[in-house]
């Protein structure tokens, strides 16, 4: 939509003086003579996308770019069918220190607003703006039909990592025939990093059978607004179960929606009631409380508790 383009920053240049612009835009400062970049990623903002929403995107990128020095594309759909070709371009950049004042950091955004008469231009000219022999990563962002993300096949096979986040985008988007479905990585399961690696480490101290053994119910409570997360939770215990050995056949999972203000509970349910596992974490206080007795004693544990940053949930969506 024409206001992306409008409301985020960068000066705009002519689409055929994008490197020129650059040139001139480091010419007088620290940077002309060095900017290590490592990576391209490119942005692409979908119909669910507004132009607050973009402004905060813009931002997650330059927090994630102090870590890990990139070509940013941002591209910036017009969907009125009954506009004519045009492509716009807007440039910015930026620099931060690393651990030493010769450790300079980068980000370099291209800004790309395109009418859809004039789509077909589009893949020539993303590649143009790209960093020759660097990774390419591409991010879907808040689209509205997973069907015309077929269109975009250039940056869907070309990328090592295609990303999205399933809080905002279609149902579909999980059984849409990715290129190379790999390559694909959902964010909001990325953010829920923290809460799997100590559900993991707690539960790595009980034996498989003993988790497996009777079991009834696997119920997850959560904040409603982290129904995304939620899911991807539960995804990743049934997983993890059937890794173990369980037969889940007998074995019923229900996820909860709850008004309440950053909470998780997971609770196995057992045919033999003297047997607990509760996990219970509120996000709001960065903790949670473990409770578990499988048979051979009851333990008790308090463990910090928290999704990944927008940054750092891309860091990890897209390197591991």
């Amino acid at each position: 939509m024409p206001e992306f383009f409008d409301v985020l920053p960068g000066q705009e240049v002519p689409v055929g003086g994008i490197s020129a612009g650059f040139k001139k835009l480091w010419a007088d400062t620290p940077a002309k003579e060095g900017r290590a970049v490592q990576l391209n990623l490119v942005l692409h903002l979908g119909r669910r996308a507004s132009a607050a929403d973009a402004l905060v995107q813009f931002q997650h990128l330059l927090n994630f770019a102090r870590r890990y020095p990139a070509r940013v594309v941002v591209l910036c759909p017009d969907y009125d069918e009954g506009r004519p070709v045009e492509i716009r371009a807007k440039i910015y950049g930026e620099c931060f220190f690393g651990k030493a004042q010769a450790d300079t950091r980068c980000v370099e955004f291209v800004i790309l607003h395109y009418t859809m008469a004039a789509r077909a231009h589009l893949e020539s000219q993303v590649s143009v703006c790209l960093s020759t022999d660097l990774p390419l990563y591409y991010w879907a962002h808040a689209f509205a039909e997973s069907r015309r993300i077929a269109d975009y096949d250039y940056l869907l096979t070309r990328s090592a990592r295609v990303l999205f986040d399933s809080a905002i985008v279609p149902a579909d988007a999980f059984t849409f025939p990715w290129p190379n479905l790999s390559a694909v990585r959902d964010l909001a399961y990325t953010r829920t990093l923290p809460l799997r690696q100590n559900l993991g480490q707690f539960l790595s101290r009980y034996a498989p059978a003993d988790i497996a053994a009777g079991l009834q119910t696997v119920t997850l409570r959560h904040q409603a607004e982290f129904a995304a997360e939620a899911s991807c939770l539960l995804g990743w215990i049934k997983k993890g179960l059937v890794r173990g050995g369980s037969d889940l056949a007998p074995v019923s999972f229900t996820v909860k929606p709850e008004k309440c203000q950053g909470c998780f509970e997971l609770s196995f349910g057992y045919a033999d009631t003297k047997k607990i596992f509760l996990w219970q974490a509120d996000l709001s206080k960065n903790q949670a409380v473990f409770t578990g007795d499988l048979g051979h004693g009851r333990t008790t544990l308090t463990v910090g508790a928290h999704l990944l940053t927008p940054e750092l949930a891309l860091a990890e969506a897209m390197f591991f």
